[in-house]
């Protein structure tokens, strides 16, 4: 029974390492996100900082410019809150695989706690019969 709970403990070690890698993996996905999202906005800041308000034509293009990057700022924010969403279940997931990990944990060291302290009684019991008959004997 011990050697199974111990391979049920690196089986739920397997598991929770593997939501750990699928973590950091959603993060770095996130964060990639983020600064695709923040290159976007920087260059719609830089276009306004590059525009001459006073000549039409560098005006309206600015606005055509703006508009474009609006819808591409508008699917860029979507995406990071979809990959924002995917770290928070990938993490609810990795805490329930580490609890899982921890009360197998701690079955295991309450039998093996049991199975010392059973192995103790045997042994006390068995110091009493031999005590026991050596004053028989004697």
């Amino acid at each position: 029974m011990s050697a199974t709970l111990h391979t049920l403990l690196r089986l739920r070690a397997l598991a929770r390492e593997e939501t750990a890698v699928a973590v950091r993996k959603a993060e770095d996905e996130r964060e990639a996100q983020l600064a695709r999202l923040v290159a976007v906005r920087e260059s719609v800041a830089r276009a306004r900082s590059e525009t001459d308000l006073e000549d039409a034509l560098d005006l309206a293009s600015y606005y055509a410019f703006r508009l474009r990057s609006e819808m591409a700022e508008r699917r860029e924010a979507a995406r990071l809150a979809q990959k924002e969403r995917d770290v928070e279940q990938k993490r609810a997931l990795h805490v329930v695989r580490v609890r899982d990990e921890i009360a197998m944990q701690n079955v295991i060291d309450h039998r093996e706690q049991e199975a010392s302290l059973d192995e103790s009684r045997r042994d006390a019991a068995r110091m009493d019969e031999l005590a026991a008959r050596r004053r028989e004997s004697a």
